[in-house]
Order: C-alpha cells, then sequence, then structure tokens
C-alpha cells in the first residue's frame, strides 16, 4: 500500500497536469503537448490500482506541465522547478546544486521553442548516465 505522502505527490503531479493543460496558452504548444503525449498512452498504464501516477511516468508529466519554468530553471542553473524535477529523477538533494550546473551547460541545446518535454527529460537522464554520482544511494539500489 502507498505512503500518504505516495499518494499525495501523485494527486499533486496529476492535478498540476490537468491545470496546466487547462491554463496554459504559450506559442511552445504546451496544452499540445501534453495532450498529445497523454492522448498517446494508455490512461491506466500512468496510474496504479490506487490512482496514483506511477514513479516512472512522474519526471515526463511534472517537466510537461511545467515546461517553460522547467527551461528557464535549466536557463539559470537553479530554480525550484529544476530541484523538483532532479528529485524526481533521484538526484540526491545534497547534488542538486550540482545537477543544476550540469543542466545549465547544456541549455544551449535545449533553448528552441521547438524542443519537447521528453527532450529535456532526455538530455537531462544523459547527465545521470555521464555522472551516476550524482542519484542518491537509495535510488540505487
Amino acid at each position: 500500500m502507498p505512503s500518504i505522502m505516495t499518494r499525495v505527490i501523485g494527486i499533486t503531479l496529476g492535478c498540476c497536469a490537468v491545470l496546466a493543460s487547462a491554463c496554459t496558452t504559450t506559442p511552445t504548444g504546451t496544452t499540445k503537448d501534453i495532450f498529445d503525449f497523454t492522448s498517446s498512452t494508455t490512461g491506466r498504464s500512468w496510474y496504479n490500482e490506487d490512482g496514483i501516477l506511477r514513479p516512472e511516468h512522474r519526471p515526463i508529466a511534472f517537466t510537461t506541465a511545467n515546461y517553460e519554468t522547467v527551461k528557464r530553471d535549466i536557463a539559470r542553473g537553479q530554480g525550484e522547478h529544476l530541484v523538483s524535477l532532479a528529485t524526481l529523477l533521484g538526484v540526491s538533494p545534497a547534488r542538486c546544486d550540482e545537477f543544476g550546473l550540469l543542466a545549465q551547460a547544456r541549455y544551449a541545446a535545449l533553448e528552441s521553442p521547438r524542443t519537447t518535454p521528453e527532450e529535456i527529460l532526455i538530455s537531462m537522464r544523459n547527465i545521470l548516465d555521464e555522472h551516476p554520482d550524482l542519484v542518491s544511494e537509495r535510488q540505487v539500489n
């Protein structure tokens, strides 16, 4: 049975994705990205039997719902959305600043308005592949 905290996080991320799709009207097509991504997968595969967003889908849901602010934080190399994404990817809290600087160094490849949330995640996961020491011990096990 998932903990209360896991349920709260899952419900919060799900709500963020829904609210972002209803409120976001940026020229980058964020609303379209959310619709395309969520409609191209089976809804049941995103959630467990308790209706909680599965951990493996949290990074893409978060990145899609917070696309503009995640990109802004990557450009700055810091910020609460970048720290949140790093945490969802398993970065140790003590290493989030280092992760932010590595993400910032990759910003030039992500600055295009055509960059998708999936491309952002691929780039962030590549950082972790190149620097596995950034991942917290509990994520490695």
